[in-house]
């Protein structure tokens, strides 16, 4: 069988020769997100639709942009997984996105403080996904069969994904999180407050100081994002076994998140077909990861085509055929 006919070719491991200056544009480029977070939390506000649009746009434009001189300076190869392992991020952080707004609307996070708490937790997901992509690349150099591991741990996630497409998990399912095992932990060894004083994160009460529930909060947002970064390292390091790329793709979706929170809040419903997409993906990935043991490599071009056309079949998909959802409100105990 000719591999190469159906987009299944042997490639060498992604070592790219990158020049000192990229890196120093991607901390260039975090160092200017946190100027400008840093001077639109002077004063806490509520994130309007309009707002979160507008720098949605502008972190998704920045980061394609990025792809140019990835393009010029490292190469097309690169450029392209470049470009791969960014969109598979930002789409599996859409259900990281969900979870987090469950665990906003379960402690009665006010408005004002989400955009706060949300560029803590992009703060800390920098260093975590640094970890994860580090160790996970270290792993993969030494032995080769990790590969498999991974790639069954993106079936399950496929899985997962596909129950929630069809409807088959429960809401409560994802807000077990707050209200079982991980924050009864998080209460009984660290001294959480069970209100908010501001925007601080320690407090005193009766002469002892605690964690105000804010700090808790950012606390178990970390803890998810360490979840699904489970899912989403293997993912991207299918696309690139590169840790410049594997990481730069990660930094430029993660610092879009925080925007993207409060325009997904406002349109997640009207985009009912994005669960089954992001099986798809994940089925796609799990796929590539167990199957270049056997030493077959799917091309760049073939990865981006299938995400293309997953993604965008799901957004065309669900804004031809429209549907209609009930909604109502879960209580839970975070107590």
């Amino acid at each position: 069988m000719n591999f190469i006919l159906f987009g299944l070719a042997k490639t060498a491991t992604s070592e790219y020769v990158v020049p000192w200056f990229m890196y120093a544009v991607v901390v260039a480029v975090m160092v200017v997100y946190a100027l400008i977070e840093a001077s639109h939390t002077r004063k806490d506000h509520e994130v309007l639709f309009p707002e979160a649009v507008k720098w949605s746009i502008f972190y998704v434009s920045v980061a394609l942009l990025f792809a140019v001189p990835v393009y010029y300076f490292i190469g097309a190869q690169a450029s392209g997984e470049y470009l791969a392992a960014w969109a598979i991020e930002k789409a599996l952080s859409l259900d990281n996105l969900f979870v987090i707004g469950l665990i906003f609307a379960s402690f009665r996070v006010p408005r004002k403080l989400e955009r706060r708490m949300l560029n803590y937790g992009i703060a800390g997901a920098i260093v975590f996904r640094l970890i994860f992509i580090l160790a996970g690349l270290e792993l993969l150099k030494r032995f080769e069969w990790v590969s498999v591991i991974f790639g069954l741990i993106l079936l399950r996630a496929a899985w997962e994904a596909f129950q929630e497409a069809r409807g088959r998990n429960a809401i409560e399912h994802d807000l077990a999180i707050t209200d079982k095992r991980l924050w009864r932990t998080m209460s009984r060894f660290l001294p959480i407050s069970r209100a908010y004083d501001g925007h601080k994160l320690i407090t005193k009460i009766d002469g002892k100081r605690m964690l105000t529930l804010m700090a808790g909060i950012i606390v178990l947002i970390e803890f998810t994002d360490i979840m699904f970064a489970v899912d989403s390292v293997p993912a991207v390091l299918a696309v690139s076994p590169n840790r410049f790329i594997a990481y730069s793709s990660n930094i430029f979706a993660l610092l879009g998140l925080r925007a993207l929170f409060f325009v997904y809040q406002s349109l997640a419903p009207r985009f009912w077909a994005l669960p089954w997409a992001l099986a798809g993906i994940l089925g796609w990935i799990a796929f590539k990861l167990i199957a270049s043991p056997l030493g077959l490599h799917v091309s760049i071009t073939i990865s981006l085509a299938v995400l293309a056309v997953l993604l965008g079949g799901s957004i065309l998909a669900s804004v031809v055929w429209k549907k209609e959802f009930k909604t109502q409100p879960i209580k839970i105990k975070t107590n």
